[in-house]
């Protein structure tokens, strides 16, 4: 499954927002992947479906997880949070995951 993913016009410099849905259920997120234009501003809708777990997203430069690009906050389930972070300025495939179960992961697409 992809999230819903829209693009609209904005003021910011980069000259883009973008919102992204994004859930976690049954230990594991609803997208393998997530695309966003370069250096435009992220606003991530997060919903954690999961009953007393504890997920978050954060976005990272690779799969090592040792540069951070934006690490979200960590909510217990059911919840739901709204993130802001802007977008790298360099198209490339960056790594997502949640911290606290590293195994739910998949791609950050900067086109």
């Amino acid at each position: 499954m992809n999230p819903r993913v829209t693009t609209t016009p904005s003021r910011a410099a980069e000259g883009r927002s973008v919102t992204v849905e994004i859930a976690a259920e049954n230990m594991a997120f609803d997208t393998d992947t997530i695309t966003v234009p370069a250096g435009a501003e992220v606003t991530m809708n997060f919903e954690n479906r999961d009953d007393g777990i504890p997920h978050n997203v954060a976005v990272y430069t690779d799969s090592s997880a040792s540069r951070v690009i934006f690490r979200g906050e960590i909510i217990t389930g059911p919840a739901e949070v709204t993130y802001t972070f802007t977008a790298p300025e360099e198209p490339g495939t960056y790594f997502f995951r949640c911290d606290v179960h590293p195994s739910m992961n998949g791609g950050f697409v900067v086109e």
